[in-house]
């Protein structure tokens, strides 16, 4: 088989005869051409096959033997007997006014749904950085569909100058169905306005959010009839930093070695008690002991966030729920605990959507993985400028 026709298969491109193949340090060149054929004038719909002249157009493709790989294209352009008209033949691998085949774009289409970078994939397809830009820009997805559950959230993302950006989730798909620029009022009610004309918000039933008091403002708005909760996880933080603070200042009045060893057994005090440790080699409910026994603050404050978890983990009535928050609330107050102000402050502002997370299974537990995927696309692209290329690249890698 002669090289010409290795080469021919190795194209796997549909009715392309390879005349010649040349190799050099850096590139290959193909020169190919199609079999002439009759077309359709695009002006008047007559038959020709009458050449007008001859075209060569060079067309980046996907690298062949670890090299550059172009594509030398001589086409035809035909003329219309019947009206006069000047038209090129048509091909399957180039779309029109193109200068790279669609099989590389198809290719570069496939990599972008990784988390790879955008050079990575630049320098795997022997291509510019330039060209996977343009190509996300064409790329940007459309207003999708709201979800039956959605749960928002912010990651930090530093492009266009903005700090923080807004994820939507769908919690029952566990997938990202858009990123807003930033999280403030004007920009959700900006976003969610899109939908007024459709039936679209009235199909949302229960929304997920953490402690930012522009989701709750804005959503009791959007959505009147939708069940607003507050992720069982930013509850249960606030417990967890009072009780930390409150580590952190009785161990400021110890000696060096004894605040050491608070700040070394700091994860005793943040677990469950029915999760410690007891084995052979360490008994971490003696060293909960030591470090509580003398300490009233602090077990107090351990004694608060135990009932509170035991609250959370075991309470699925939100009436219940109500009396059990409120009795936490008193004992949180009688404590005179200052650590604890701010926890009780926030319980009692958000007791409503706090409430009614008792009464539903759903979490913006999905929504911080997707964060953290996303933070691995901008480790790996060292940081990201535009928005909207980094919108559609987070898009695409979850779909």
């Amino acid at each position: 088989m002669s090289e010409v026709n290795r080469i021919t298969d190795l194209l796997e491109l549909k009715d392309v005869e390879v005349t010649q193949f040349k190799s050099y340090a850096q590139e290959n060149h193909i020169f190919i051409s199609v079999p002439r054929t009759k077309h359709s004038c695009p002006v008047c719909g007559q038959l020709s096959d009458v050449i007008h002249d001859y075209r060569t157009q060079r067309i980046l493709d996907v690298p062949l033997y670890e090299k550059k790989t172009y594509l030398i294209y001589r086409k035809r352009r035909y003329r219309c007997e019947h009206c006069g008209k000047r038209f090129f033949e048509h091909n399957s691998f180039v779309p029109r006014y193109a200068h790279t085949t669609n099989r590389l774009f198809h290719r570069l289409y496939q990599d972008l749904h990784s988390v790879v970078s955008q050079v990575s994939i630049a320098k795997r397809y022997q291509t510019s950085p330039m060209r996977i830009r343009r190509l996300l820009d064409a790329l940007s997805p459309a207003l999708p569909a709201l979800p039956e559950v959605l749960g928002i959230d912010e990651f930090k993302g530093n492009t266009n100058k903005t700090k923080y950006h807004c994820i939507l989730t769908d919690l029952q798909s566990g997938k990202p169905i858009d990123i807003l620029a930033n999280r403030t009022e004007a920009t959700l009610i900006t976003h969610f306005r899109k939908y007024q004309n459709t039936q679209q918000l009235s199909h949302v039933k229960i929304i997920v959010i953490d402690m930012w008091r522009s989701y709750y403002t804005v959503l009791r708005q959007v959505f009147p009839h939708a069940i607003i909760l507050i992720d069982r996880f930013h509850m249960v933080r606030q417990v967890i930093w009072s009780l930390e603070n409150v580590r952190k200042r009785v161990q400021k009045e110890m000696p060096k070695s004894l605040r050491i060893y608070f700040k070394h057994s700091r994860s005793v005090l943040l677990k469950r008690s029915d999760k410690l440790i007891v084995n052979d080699h360490i008994n971490q409910e003696l060293i909960r002991d030591r470090l509580i026994r003398y300490i009233p603050d602090l077990k107090k404050a351990y004694e608060l966030k135990e009932e509170l978890l035991a609250i959370v983990s075991e309470i699925h009535d939100p009436r219940l729920a109500r009396q059990w928050l409120n009795s936490w609330i008193q004992k949180a107050r009688d404590s005179n605990i200052p650590e604890f102000a701010s926890c009780i402050r926030a319980y009692q502002n958000w007791k409503e959507p706090i409430l009614n997370s008792f009464s539903s299974v759903y979490s913006n537990g999905i929504t911080e993985g997707c964060n953290n995927k996303i933070k691995v696309i901008k480790r790996n692209a060292f940081g990201l400028r535009n928005f909207s290329r980094f919108r559609t690249r987070i898009l695409l890698s979850f779909a």
